[in-house]
């Protein structure tokens, strides 16, 4: 479209007459014509029959799941096969159908036509034969990444599957098998009924309980047993690229077992039955986690266990993903929750669902022993410094911040700080913490956080079915542990902007965010994850050991300087660009001015650096005559011998 504004008057009576204002003529041109819904919407009756699924995992040259199915129908009728959109851990559409290719369909062993929706490719219809009481399904799924590997295999059953439409997904009766290759250990929360040489087949299940549980298998395997008393059972199932990865120092296995008993200590009795740590040790050095009732995904560092000391950043996932089994699937959103993968979902409350699972597993950890008090003040300090210093929370509060899966989801961003991604986790540790602080001060210290985990978590079992909850539901839940208007505080909270003073948790236990030249070992770890030179807090910006500038902090020194991601740090005030160099240089900015030669469009030039102070890096210092409440915040709980029972501080 090409507009002139030339003639400003004549748009301005151009755009009035499409308004629908009294008088105005429908324009002329097309109309358009909304589509009629074909595809069937979920519904809670039963499914008759039972589906099976078998997936062949072996060809691991290619890196292609080979799946084959077996799906009941009603012959002369239409069925509406779905492939996945929503991953429950993802919070938006976050698979591809891209993935699929070689669909076939055959009843009674004869070709059958299918035909992709037009406006739901995740759909496909399928006239069925009379008489035809099953169809049968054959399709690749092309892994990629590093689903399929000699040594380790994952199989994610949400990439695995097409089901018929028109059913909620716990009444799909369904059996699964799958083929790995040969020497594999494979893990799992699912019941293995039968067990070949290779094949795996597992007892009948539910569509949505398979979805919720994957296979990790691996050449090089340990198990570890992590059971406390009054609790379900627990093991660490881990898979490595070696044999000397799966040594587990006793006291890590120790501040696991911990971890479990703490956490009971809180939320009460078990989700689960049992439990899955499915850990897969990599040498990549990233971490992350996909959260499941009865069982987690973590990818973790290889050298996790070796050199625990410097794994400052992982050492809580496992943590925050066995923390989801209470907040998020015995207990979720009730807009988030959904009774297949394929119908839209809402993150409105993605700030308790990530945020508050975030927080406790910062603090479970801490009280397991995982990590020491002054290093999660560290951990703190960091997301402090990083959520105070968000210039993008002038536009963009964290409750719009929370609708990153629905536009965003794992879409990089250039200017992180102005434009917002994912705030919800580190911003939620923030909240929570200062929800702790506002419990205490509204009950002069006789309640806190546990108190309220304790009763909004409440009556989990094994076979507990899961129960929504709304805003309104978390704010009646703190009005019964401390009076007052929880909804407007909150509210404050998560649609305030510019002005909103997010340090106020850690004044409310006694500690300020402050600056100094000297890094934090959490800081340090930060660096060398990312690779790079963190300024961020002083000349703003993060840059590599080869020049290359990582992040530009929005109007600050760098900014200001005309520097964006991309460019690439050649010199420092006319010298040989090193790390070490434009660490000297900032410290002595005060004295002398910081100008950076660049390499930026194509071109060369200096740029003087609008900075004269020193080096800047986050840490906590306590305010002095307060009370230090983080003390009893991280102190472990006793446990009590009655399952559920919290206990209070030891």
């Amino acid at each position: 479209m090409r507009i002139s504004f030339g003639k400003p008057l004549v748009l301005a009576v151009a755009l009035c007459g499409g308004t629908g204002i009294a008088g105005a003529q429908p324009s002329q041109g097309p109309a358009y014509r909304m589509p009629a819904a074909t595809v069937p919407l979920p519904v809670d009756h039963g499914f008759h029959g039972v589906l099976d699924l078998q997936v062949d995992a072996t060809d691991i040259a290619h890196r292609i799941f080979t799946v084959r199915e077996h799906v009941p129908v009603a012959g002369g009728t239409r069925v509406t096969l779905l492939y996945p959109r929503w991953e429950a851990a993802s919070h938006g559409p976050s698979l591809n159908v891209v993935d699929l290719a070689g669909l076939v369909v055959e009843a009674e062993g004869r070709p059958v036509r299918w035909r992709r929706d037009p406006y739901e490719p995740h759909a496909f219809h399928v006239d069925v034969p009379a008489g035809a009481k099953a169809i049968d399904v054959r399709f690749q799924m092309v892994a990629g990444g590093d689903l399929l590997t000699p040594d380790i295999v994952s199989v994610p059953w949400q990439r695995l599957v097409l089901y018929p439409a028109g059913w909620y997904a716990r009444n799909i009766r369904t059996t699964a098998s799958v083929t790995l290759p040969a020497g594999l250990r494979a893990f799992t929360a699912l019941h293995v009924e039968t067990a070949g040489s290779a094949t795996l087949r597992f007892a009948e299940t539910t569509l949505e309980s398979l979805l919720d549980a994957p296979v990790l298998a691996g050449r090089y395997t340990r198990q570890v047993p992590l059971t406390v008393p009054a609790t379900g059972s627990v093991t660490l199932d881990l898979v490595a690229q070696r044999p000397a990865d799966l040594a587990v120092p006793p006291e890590r296995v120790a501040e696991l077992t911990a971890l479990i008993a703490q956490m009971t200590a809180v939320f009460g009795t078990t989700p689960f039955a049992h439990y899955d740590i499915l850990a897969r040790l990599g040498d990549d050095g990233a971490s992350g986690g996909t959260e499941h009732r009865s069982s987690s995904e973590n990818g973790l560092p290889s050298s996790l266990f070796r050199d625990w000391q410097s794994q400052i950043l992982s050492r809580d996932l496992i943590a925050h993903e066995i923390v989801h089994a209470w907040n998020g699937f015995y207990r979720i959103p009730a807009d988030l929750w959904a009774p297949t993968p394929n119908v839209p979902v809402s993150a409105s409350l993605l700030w308790v669902y990530e945020g508050q699972t975030e927080f406790w597993g910062r603090v479970l950890a801490t009280r397991a022993g995982q990590f020491s008090p002054a290093e999660l003040r560290d951990r703190l300090a960091v997301e402090a410094a990083e959520i105070a210093a968000r210039p993008g929370r002038a536009w963009r509060p964290l409750s719009d911040d929370i609708n990153y899966p629905a536009f965003m989801l794992r879409q990089p961003v250039p200017w992180r700080d102005w434009q917002r991604r994912r705030d919800y986790y580190s911003e939620g540790v923030l909240l929570w913490l200062a929800v702790d602080g506002e419990l205490r001060a509204r009950t002069g210290g006789r309640r806190g956080i546990d108190d309220f985990a304790g009763a909004f978590f409440a009556g989990a079992t094994p076979n507990a079915p899961t129960r929504t909850y709304t805003f309104e539901d978390l704010c009646e839940t703190l009005e019964a542990v401390a009076p007052g208007d929880w909804a407007g505080w909150l509210r404050r909270w998560i649609d305030g902007q510019g002005a909103l003073d997010t340090t106020i948790g850690l004044r409310s236990h006694g500690w300020r965010l402050t600056f100094t030249d000297t890094q934090t070992p959490a800081f340090r770890a930060g660096e060398e994850e990312l690779g790079v030179a963190d300024l961020s807090y002083s000349i703003g910006l993060a840059v590599r050991a080869n020049g290359a500038i990582r992040s530009v902090a929005w109007d600050g020194p760098a900014f200001r300087a005309g520097l964006r991601p991309g460019a690439r740090v050649v010199a420092i005030n006319g010298g040989a660009f090193g790390t070490e160099t434009l660490l000297a240089a900032v410290r002595a900015s005060a004295g002398h001015p910081l100008v950076l030669t660049v390499e930026q469009d194509g071109g060369r030039s200096d740029r003087p650096i609008p900075y004269a102070g020193p080096l800047r890096y986050p840490r906590l210092e306590r305010i002095a005559d307060t009370p230090d409440t983080f003390r009893d915040l991280l102190a472990p709980r006793t446990i009590l011998p009655k399952a559920g029972t919290r206990g209070g501080a030891g």
